[in-house]
């Protein structure tokens, strides 16, 4: 995606949150970029879920979920450098930084997937679902803050 193009739509984007009243709760820019990581996270979501789902049936849930989890974090981290945060400083200083985010998230997901699969007797695929979810807040959080400042 072009810079040019990006920016239009960013611009886009912040005009309609200002009209949906967002901005009253936010500046305009962060607004923006919790809707970027958001869709960013969406295409993780969907990567994670199809390759858990994919790895479940032949191997153990927690060895499913590490490798979807894992496979997600380059993807991600890719997507929001490049087009969340607008490439800020160091790619690998940052790719360290998100790895460190993603580690804590790591423990909230595996945390959340294990309680719905175990104590909830959640489907796979909810268990999954919720887990993504739970992990998300935190790593939206911890890369914004620290990651991709």
């Amino acid at each position: 995606m072009s810079t040019q193009l990006l920016a239009r739509l960013e611009t886009t984007l912040a005009a309609a949150l200002r009209t949906l009243g967002v901005t009253r709760l936010c500046p305009a820019e962060r607004a923006v970029r919790v809707v970027e990581f958001g869709a960013v996270g969406l295409t993780g979501a969907v990567l994670n879920v199809a390759l858990f789902l994919w790895l479940a049936g032949p191997t153990a849930p927690l060895v499913a979920g590490t490798v979807a989890f894992l496979a997600t974090i380059g993807w991600t981290f890719l997507l929001n450098w490049l087009v969340t945060f607008g490439r800020p400083g160091d790619l690998l200083r940052r790719f360290g930084r998100y790895l460190g985010v993603y580690a804590v998230g790591y423990v909230v997901y595996i945390g959340t997937l294990m309680t719905g699969l175990h104590l909830f007797a959640l489907p796979f695929w909810l268990s999954d679902l919720s887990a993504v979810a739970g992990g998300g807040l935190l790593n939206y959080v911890g890369s914004e803050q620290y990651a991709l400042r």
